[in-house]
Formats: C-alpha cells, structure tokens, sequence
C-alpha cells in the first residue's frame, strides 16, 4: 500500500512540476483547453482573409478550424474512415480529405480542380474559397 502512495505522489509531482513550465515550443505557459472551450474560441476568431492563408496550412487543421476559416462546405461525404468536405466556387472546386487525428477529424489532404479541365492554382483557389465563405456553389 505505501508502494503505491510512492509511485502516486512521484506521479503527481511530475505532472505538477510539468504544468508548472512553459512550453518547449513556444516559451509559454501550457495551457489545457477542453473541446468545446476549442470550439468556442475558435468561432470568436476572425476567420483569415483571401491572400493570407497558404494551401499548405490546410493539413493538419481540425474540422473546427476548417470550419472556421472557410465556412460551411457545399458538400460533405462521409465514408469510413474519411470525410470529403468540398467547397465549390464558380472557378474551381477545393476538396479536403478528412480523416480522425489524436480523437479528432483533420486534413490530410486537398485537391483543387477547375471547371471542364483547366488550369486553377492552389493558393488562387483557395483565395476564392476565403472570399465566399458561405459554402453555397457558385456555379
């Protein structure tokens, strides 16, 4: 029984003296945010505007954060284990693969096509979609 009240307080004391640093990454403190406090501070953010987002920043990001910045998708196609979100736009379309990451839905990858074959860059693309962030089609 004293074993285990050892090993406990050792425990304790290593998650308390964890807590108590800043972060490695950052030189912060850490911080601990629950889901739903994630999700509301995420809907207080302004969302980014067009030119200020890299497509590269799309994986990774939660479907909250998803969301988010680019609003609601036109179309939404769960099929285990992926989700596809598509936002069309009259000058492309951008589809995220959504797969679970730590409990969680995230890009794993996009694709961006442009109407009847052409030629729609990725950064433009996504630009638009900022700019018409609604989620209705356009086209």
């Amino acid at each position: 029984m004293i074993k285990r009240f050892g090993s406990l307080s050792l425990l304790l004391l290593a998650a308390a003296c964890n807590g108590a640093g800043g972060s490695a990454t950052t030189g912060g403190p850490v911080t601990s945010v629950s889901g739903a406090e994630n999700e509301e501070q995420l809907a207080l953010m302004t969302p980014p505007a067009p030119g200020t987002m890299a497509p590269s920043a799309l994986k990774g990001m939660s479907a909250a954060a998803i969301r988010r910045a680019l609003g609601k998708p036109g179309f939404v196609r769960r099929d285990p284990p992926a989700e596809i979100w598509q936002y069309r736009v009259k000058v492309c379309t951008l589809d995220l693969f959504l797969y679970e990451d730590k409990g969680r839905m995230a890009v794993a990858h996009y694709a961006v096509r442009a109407p009847n074959g052409g030629f729609m860059g990725d950064a433009a693309c996504l630009d638009e979609v900022l700019a018409r962030r609604d989620g209705t089609p356009t086209s």
